[in-house]
């Protein structure tokens, strides 16, 4: 664990920063205050980006990507890497559809206090089970895989980038609440930790993909 946190500091550092806002923002604001106010700040430009973006944490693109690590760094990583996603996302699931089954989402919420969204056209936005976000989940979670994967630490933060901007997707296409962003990142970024943490144990203290 020690030698996972030391190596991919240039991921969890930033992240750590990130969860420390948000948790802030989460204290300070309401959800509607903090969603009214992404929901201000829309453009044809960023409609286009962020339904792009939403799409990169989908589990298509995870399972190709999934597929890809085990060509690029064999079985034991490809294995780790799946069980790290799947595991992550059997949690979010679980908590999904059981004690927050029904959590409306922001379409649902905003239409039930009469205050209006401007949506992107051509988004079906879901109407329930909002808490905590599948989509962050597997984003955080795939995007710490690869950090862990990758040498170059700029490119460990710039997968930490691409985390938020899919998680921030959520945020900006009215599928999410900051709420369910901030939770579906927690439990993708730990999720993968422990997953890693236990494979490298089980390898006798070298990482999945070290011989």
């Amino acid at each position: 664990m020690k030698r996972l946190i030391k190596e991919n500091l240039f991921y969890l550092v930033p992240y750590l920063g990130f969860a420390c806002i948000a948790a802030a923002c989460l204290l300070m604001y309401s959800k509607r205050e903090i969603h009214l106010e992404i929901n201000a700040h829309h453009s044809g430009f960023a409609d286009v980006f962020f339904y792009i973006m939403t799409y990169v944490g989908d589990g298509v693109t995870g399972l190709v990507i999934g597929i890809f690590i085990f060509w690029w760094k064999g079985l034991r990583t490809g294995i780790t890497t799946g069980l790290a996603m799947i595991t992550a996302a059997a949690v979010t699931q679980t908590l999904k559809h059981t004690i927050f089954s029904g959590e409306p989402r922001p379409k649902v919420y905003f239409e039930s206090i009469h205050e209006q969204l401007r949506f992107v056209p051509w988004v079906e936005n879901y109407l329930f089970d909002s808490f905590p976000s599948g989509h962050s989940t597997q984003a955080f979670a795939l995007c710490f895989c690869l950090a862990i994967l990758l040498k170059n630490n700029w490119a460990k933060t710039g997968m930490f980038l691409l985390a938020v901007f899919i998680g921030f997707s959520r945020m900006y296409l009215s599928q999410h609440f900051l709420r369910d962003v901030f939770f579906g990142s927690l439990i993708g970024t730990v999720m993968t930790l422990l997953v890693f943490a236990i494979s490298t144990r089980m390898n006798k203290g070298r990482l999945p993909f070290e011989k």
